[in-house]
């Protein structure tokens, strides 16, 4: 029998068939069709699993909320000039989003016994030349990723929190020291780096709650606020014109938004 030839009706036995032909099928299986090309799925990890549903959970929720969603909307209101187009834009920032993630869900409908993420759906769309996107993606992650910023933020948030002057130096060394304390950290124990994990990401929902629930209270007139509605009066009102505040708007919006596309 060809390989070419080769179907079933089992997923067991083609699974078999798959692993003793090296995954080189032709089969219209679904599960043939997600073996045939780009790397091949994992069915034991040689580092065990660690990942349990809580830590799968948390690491996508911190993952989403992050630096962008505490840091960026004064810049975004500045960006646009007025209330009702910067929530505009974060109804904008949404539907793209959700536009997003619906192709990343097509791809883990494809492959369900692939995880990576996206360098694992890029590796499969484009099998060849072998390992060029992989490496291309880690060059990318670690020349381009956000993680640096992220570290400055930090520092600059920690050095305001204990009163203390934010210099270039104190800054990119806090940075520094909290970069290097993460990375230790989970070469040295992966279970506790998940545990510490869970607990930032606890904090931040509990962090995000309390800012949407003070902002509801504020609005419902409970507090010594004389007009809380003043921000909404004439929303529209000093709505920038510059298209270049008006784009970096919009690309800090989606920079809120993003997360998704890592589980």
């Amino acid at each position: 029998m060809s390989v070419r030839d080769s179907k079933s009706s089992d997923p067991e036995k083609d699974l078999d068939f798959i692993s003793r032909t090296k995954g080189e099928v032709y089969s219209e299986s679904v599960l043939s069709h997600e073996l045939v090309n780009g790397a091949p799925e994992e069915t034991i990890s040689p580092l065990g699993y660690h990942v349990d549903w809580i830590s799968v959970i948390f690491l996508n929720v911190s993952k989403m909320i992050g630096t962008g969603v505490f840091s960026t909307p004064a810049a975004i209101l500045i960006g646009v000039g007025s209330v009702g187009l910067s929530l505009v834009f974060w109804v904008i920032g949404f539907l793209f989003a959700a536009a997003s993630l619906t192709v990343y869900l097509e791809y883990t409908a494809y492959f369900p016994h692939r995880s990576g993420a996206e360098v694992a759906y890029l590796e499969k769309a484009y099998p060849r030349p072998r390992f060029l996107l992989p490496t291309t993606f880690a060059v990318q992650a670690v020349l381009l990723s956000f993680s640096s910023s992220n570290a400055i933020v930090l520092a600059q948030y920690l050095l305001a929190a204990g009163d203390v002057e934010q210099t270039t130096w104190r800054v990119r060394g806090l940075a520094v020291g909290a970069f290097t304390f993460i990375i230790l950290l989970c070469i040295i124990s992966t279970k506790w780096s998940l545990r510490i994990s869970n607990l930032i990401g606890i904090v931040k929902v509990i962090t995000l709650v309390f800012v949407a629930i003070t902002g509801l209270v504020v609005l419902g007139g409970h507090t010594r606020v004389e007009d809380p509605h003043v921000n909404f009066k004439n929303a529209f009102s000093g709505t920038s014109n510059s298209a270049n505040g008006l784009a970096n708007a919009l690309v800090k919006v989606n920079f809120a938004y993003a997360g998704f596309e890592a589980s």
